[in-house]
């Protein structure tokens, strides 16, 4: 059942090129309102095993993201029940989406849970950092390659590090987009002929056209005869079992040669496989031992830097930094060159320290997040309680207040006992009834 003042209708069809900024990310919008025209989108609406294409000046709304794993109720807006986007929180102490209760309060100017008043924007605040940090922390799936990544920082990946994400095309006269994994490729807007087909396309849409319309696009394996992509042939011989190939160990002196299904029997009785695991432990730990010997060149060229930088300047005052690891130093990479003033060197301390400050406000934030929400959640019953207490007691103080009327309106007198002068008469005796009756009656309440 949808949360009471849910604003009816049906939801409006999505688009995935929708653009919705993280919370808490610093984003210059057109004006301070523009957010609030935005419409509540329905996040059950679209694909999500499909992958889109995004480009540059595009975004996904945050409602239609897949999260990796389910979002904590906390984080939900009780409108659209999705991980709250664009999160405010109300003067009691009820959170939604920027969007769903402005919505919600075109239909009703109150709260949709407790249906307290509610003005509009004066009433309602941004909600404490640490529920946007723990929004930004939420692990989601990228729309176009799905990697996990934060929520937060999505947007940057998209525009930075996505590869299927859509970028300009590197010639400076073409004007389309290409995907970022093709940018190397040179422009890709030009005719050409499929391989499968003989049809005429462009040659950026040339690869899904062989994957997915091509109509000659599947053809038989001729070692296993098993239905295949023509243009995934190359990797289908990878792993396909009746293709020759030669034993795992021919680098190390094996010459059996069989296919691919027969090498696991081979396997076990490879004379070399001996040898082969030997020199793959001692390849490992070579390589470990070249990480250690890189890590002591990196400090004894921090030594040799630090060694020149106090020759050349004999009255500097090393007692503030004597404390500070030279592992941790910047530029300490071998090829760096040495500092050529104080500054310099005063420079790469402070960035040293700067970033050691920087882990520990992640620690510190990181904290504070798991603390807060032990509390919020311990907390939530209780205010539970009190609303439904807060509710009881406006339903007994209107029972009250209408027996209380109701009695009042029985001792008026009515309009022929205006001239009645004898108070001691039954009427006297009634009215004390009427009080004693009435106090019995709060009495039981």
């Amino acid at each position: 059942m949808p949360p009471p003042n849910t604003p009816g209708g049906s939801p409006p069809d999505l688009s995935p090129l929708h653009i919705t900024v993280p919370p808490n990310t610093p984003f210059n919008h057109g004006s301070p309102r523009s957010r609030r025209t935005r419409t509540a989108r329905n996040p059950y609406s679209i694909d999500e095993n499909k992958v889109y294409e995004i480009g540059p000046s595009d975004g996904v709304d945050l409602r239609c993201l897949k999260y990796v794993s389910e979002v904590d109720e906390n984080l939900l807006c009780p409108i659209c029940h999705a991980a709250l986007v664009d999160p405010v929180t109300t003067p009691c102490d009820h959170t939604y989406c920027e969007d769903c209760i402005y919505t919600a309060w075109k239909s009703n100017p109150t709260c949709p849970v407790d249906r307290s008043p509610l003005i509009l924007p004066g009433d309602v605040a941004t909600p404490p950092k640490i529920v946007l940090n723990q929004l930004d922390a939420l692990k989601v799936k990228c729309p176009c390659c799905g990697d996990t990544l934060p929520r937060s920082m999505l947007r940057n990946h998209l525009s930075r590090y996505c590869s299927n994400a859509l970028v300009k095309c590197p010639d400076e006269v073409c004007e389309k987009l290409v995907k970022r994994k093709d940018e190397g490729k040179g422009c890709l807007h030009y005719d050409s002929e499929c391989p499968d087909c003989k049809e005429h396309l462009q040659e950026i849409d040339m690869e899904s056209h062989r994957e997915v319309e091509c109509e000659n696009r599947e053809g038989i394996c001729q070692h296993c005869s098993e239905t295949i992509i023509r243009c995934k042939e190359a990797e289908h011989l990878k792993s396909c079992p009746e293709v020759m190939t030669s034993c795992k160990w021919t680098k190390y002196g094996c010459q059996h040669g069989a296919l691919r299904k027969e090498l696991d029997a081979h396997a076990n009785e490879c004379r070399f496989s001996t040898v082969g695991q030997m020199a793959e432990m001692l390849q490992a730990e070579i390589s470990t031992l070249r990480d250690q010997l890189h890590t002591l060149n990196e400090k004894d060229k921090a030594q040799e830097r630090r060694i020149k930088f106090l020759e050349t300047h004999p009255h500097f005052n090393f007692s503030d930094v004597s404390s500070q690891s030279v592992s941790r130093l910047p530029d300490s990479s071998p090829t760096a060159e040495f500092p050529e003033s104080r500054d310099q060197y005063l420079l790469s301390l402070l960035e040293s320290q700067e970033s050691k400050v920087d882990q520990l406000s992640v620690g510190l934030t990181e904290l504070e997040a798991k603390q807060t929400m032990m509390l919020f959640n311990e907390t939530i019953p209780i205010k539970e309680q009190l609303a439904e207490l807060r509710s009881a007691q406006g339903v007994i103080g209107m029972h009250v207040r209408w027996l209380m009327n109701f009695r009042m309106q029985e001792r008026r007198p009515g309009p022929g006992a205006g001239g009645s002068s004898e108070s001691g008469g039954p009427g006297g005796d009634g009215h004390r009834r009427l009080s004693d009756t009435m106090r019995d009656v709060i009495t039981k309440l």
